[in-house]
């Protein structure tokens, strides 16, 4: 009984580099959120530091120094310098504290995000892998049992035309061979699932220079 052949599932090279995880959407959000906390923590610690700002005459009015011997500005002009002003904060009540330690707050909160969604991925990778490792053990024993099928049903074709079993036994090794095949092809079949799996966990596809670059 002629049967189509089973088409085996990508191979996936080894070594695949976890690089490779950074394509996943969920990965690449969490890292632009953790570098955009960063940023803002920069941005907080820099508020702590004095401004040099030009003057537009040789250190007699800018806009920044218009309102300089107000309190309300709360700095002071460090010495007559030539074309600029030192502007130093002193007293906010604690509002440049306040933005610091909650910028650092949201770091340390991204930060851990970031952490748990590459456990994740690389939870999801692994379980793929493994689940592939199993399926692939499993097709090549089930490919060794449709060899055993076809030559106990070439037997039983022999001994019934030789006429020493009937009709019947040929019939029971073709319903053999085809329950074999049919599982292959599940196997198959679910060896196509699981590469999709993988693909979808590393964030997409590979090529062989993946598994090249891993192995150096």
């Amino acid at each position: 009984m002629p049967l189509a052949p089973v088409q085996v599932p990508v191979q996936v090279p080894a070594g695949l580099p976890s690089a490779l995880l950074e394509r996943r959407p969920d990965i690449a959000a969490a890292e632009r959120a953790m570098a955009a906390a960063y940023a803002r923590v920069g941005l907080a610690q820099s508020a702590f530091f004095p401004r040099l700002d030009l003057t537009a005459m040789l250190g007699v009015e800018s806009a920044t120094l218009g309102n300089l011997f107000h309190w309300s500005s709360r700095t002071f002009l460090l010495g007559p310098l030539a074309g600029t002003a030192l502007s130093v904060p002193l007293f906010d009540g604690g509002r440049r504290s306040a933005m610091l330690g909650a910028a650092q707050a949201r770091l340390d909160e991204d930060v851990a995000l970031y952490r748990q969604q590459v456990l994740v991925a690389f939870r999801e990778v692994e379980d793929s892998l493994a689940e592939l490792r199993l399926l692939k053990v499993q097709h090549a024993a089930q490919v060794a049992a449709v060899a055993a099928a076809r030559r106990a049903g070439q037997l039983s074709q022999n001994q019934y035309e030789a006429g020493q079993v009937s009709y019947l036994e040929v019939i029971d090794a073709q319903r053999q061979i085809l329950q074999a095949r049919l599982q292959l092809n599940r196997l198959a079949g679910a060896q196509a699932v699981a590469t999709v799996s993988l693909i979808r966990a590393l964030g997409g596809g590979w090529d062989a220079a993946d598994g090249q670059v891993a192995a150096r």
